[in-house]
């Protein structure tokens, strides 16, 4: 093997962790008690809940998501949007809040976690949550929301 083949695959491997680390970190923190940029909310039903979820879209969103946040009432979330299929998971540094997650796909839910705050300074000791399958969209909402969906249960996502 040529020199050149290890340092090709050692930068491949730190650019791979870069993107995780990108991905990772939006889908569980949020700046402050703000919202979104834009303040867009969408409602999302399921199983009978209504969640009026805040809409992290952009890249920066979907990185601060739920950080720092230290009150999440009930019914409320935030609804991570990607432009496709994702297998990202999802961590909890500097999420305050322990939170319910679920991943859709095609109106359907692919899967549900319940998220610990990660007490680490250091975001590579957080766990990872991960979704069972492909997925397009992300809620959080506070602990225990999701506790009776169950994955193949149909979910409305809309602007009213």
């Amino acid at each position: 093997m040529s020199p050149s083949v290890p340092r090709l695959a050692g930068a491949l491997g730190a650019a791979a962790a870069t993107v995780f680390v990108a991905a990772c970190s939006g889908v569980a923190g949020s700046g402050g008690n703000a919202g979104s940029g834009d303040g867009a909310t969408v409602t999302v039903r399921v199983r009978g809940l209504t969640i009026v979820a805040e809409v992290a879209d952009s890249d920066t969103e979907r990185r601060r998501g739920l950080m720092y946040r230290t009150d999440l009432p009930p019914g409320r979330g935030m609804i991570f949007e990607f432009a496709g299929e994702t297998t990202s998971g999802f961590y909890m540094f500097r999420t305050l809040l322990p939170l319910s997650i679920m991943f859709v796909r095609d109106g359907r839910v692919v899967g549900v976690r319940e998220m610990t705050p990660c007490p680490s300074d250091d975001p590579s000791s957080c766990p990872v949550y991960y979704p069972d399958g492909v997925y397009t969209h992300a809620v959080e909402a506070p602990a225990r929301t999701f506790a009776e969906v169950a994955t193949g249960d149909p979910v409305a996502i809309g602007s009213d």
